[in-house]
């Protein structure tokens, strides 16, 4: 079955431990072949699954803080569901909540960083900072989820990722993060919405949610007679222009989406916009599935510009005399009296995109892209319409 049969409800979006009758604590379900997996269940969840998703067949529980895990117990005794968290967090579950007994048949205790299998999902857990005012929860973690080639990370309630390997956190279809605040407040345990936009762009993620949002803490800059951000809590509408006019202000606005997620949005991949098998015009761009993004153009003199980059580093250069093979393109040196440039040699077999780009004896860039099927397709018409 196609990963686009995934779909993600966002359950509930607050902080608060007393969500209310008719709102819920932070949290999401991802539904894939028939199962349905949840992320935390803290107040009101039960009874937002229950109007409009149904039980789950396994949860995964990324803290033991109450707006976490207190409907946890009827949901395991109404399904009997599976309880995925790390072992200290297990252990704090079973003091929190003593319905659930410990120890517990019901409860699978996973470690960060190793990957495991729930139904037709793979997940891994990322060990989370959340220590602010207090002291962090032990065993926190984060997850990154993937259903066929569709990758979510459910990020939040983390101030920092001690030890990730951000590759595993490259790219994700869909990135839903936790900010309490808009500006920095380490205090909280969490990051803020200023926070988010970096890890937006080092992630790559195309598409971010954040919820779990109070801004309370803000109000303490209105002290400070510089400050020029929000000084007070701001609503889900306030909020989405502050992000909006951010994006458009950095010239982000359109290559990220940053949504302030309500109770009851969903997302599907079946839901983006399917490109059109026109020309692939002068210009493609690529993200890669490890940490890189690249973009080929065709400019106006012939000449062809190719450039590399990744969170850190960006390489762009330009050659002449662009000539495409059945799946490769070469480009010459640009020489002139002072200096000559690199060449270039990219090759496109199967999924990997081969890039080397030499200087003489000197290497600038040489590296295997590990791209999806569709944009290896993407890449070779792109060639074949521009270089042949």
């Amino acid at each position: 079955m196609a990963s686009e049969d995934l779909q993600i409800r966002i359950n509930g979006v607050l902080p608060d431990i007393d969500a209310g009758a008719t709102a819920a604590n932070t949290s999401l379900s991802m539904f894939y072949q028939g199962f349905h997996l949840l992320v935390d269940a803290g107040s009101g969840v039960q009874e937002s699954i229950k109007k409009n998703a149904g039980m789950p067949d396994a949860v995964l529980i990324t803290n033991a803080k109450m707006q976490h895990i207190s409907d946890l117990p009827s949901l395991v005794k109404e399904k009997n569901a599976k309880v995925y968290c790390t072992a200290e967090c297990g252990q704090q579950i079973a003091k929190e909540l003593p319905s659930i007994g410990s120890p517990s048949s019901s409860f699978v205790h996973v470690s960060p960083g190793t990957p495991f299998e729930v139904g037709p999902f793979s997940v891994v857990p990322i060990a989370a900072d959340n220590a602010g005012d207090r002291p962090g929860m032990p065993g926190s973690v984060i997850y990154v989820i993937r259903a066929g080639s569709r990758k979510v990370v459910a990020g939040w309630d983390f101030l920092k990722l001690p030890g990730a390997d951000e590759r595993i956190l490259w790219n994700p279809d869909l990135l839903v993060l936790g900010t309490e605040t808009y500006n920095e407040h380490p205090s909280t345990g969490m990051i803020s919405v200023s926070e988010a936009y970096n890890i937006v762009r080092r992630w790559n993620a195309k598409l971010c949610y954040v919820l779990h949002y109070s801004g309370e803490k803000d109000r303490e800059d209105a002290k400070n007679q510089w400050h020029r951000g929000p000084a007070r809590p701001l609503s889900p509408d306030e909020l989405q222009k502050a992000i909006d006019d951010h994006l458009l202000v950095s010239g982000a606005e359109g290559k990220y989406v940053i949504k302030v997620a309500r109770e009851g949005m969903t997302w599907s991949p079946a839901e983006e916009t399917v490109e059109e098998e026109g020309p692939t015009g002068k210009r493609i761009e690529v993200d890669a599935l490890d940490r890189h993004t690249f973009a080929i153009e065709k400019m106006d003199d012939g000449k062809v510009a190719l450039t590399i980059e990744d969170s850190i580093n960006r390489l762009t250069a330009e050659f002449v005399n662009p000539k495409s093979g059945e799946n490769s393109l070469h480009g010459n040196a640009i020489k002139n009296m002072m200096m000559k440039g690199p060449e270039l040699e990219l090759t496109v077999s199967g999924n990997t995109v081969r890039i080397d780009i030499t200087k003489g004896k000197k290497t600038l860039f040489a590296g295997d892209m590990q791209v999806s099927e569709r944009d290896s397709k993407r890449i070779i018409r792109y060639l074949h319409e521009n270089f042949h």
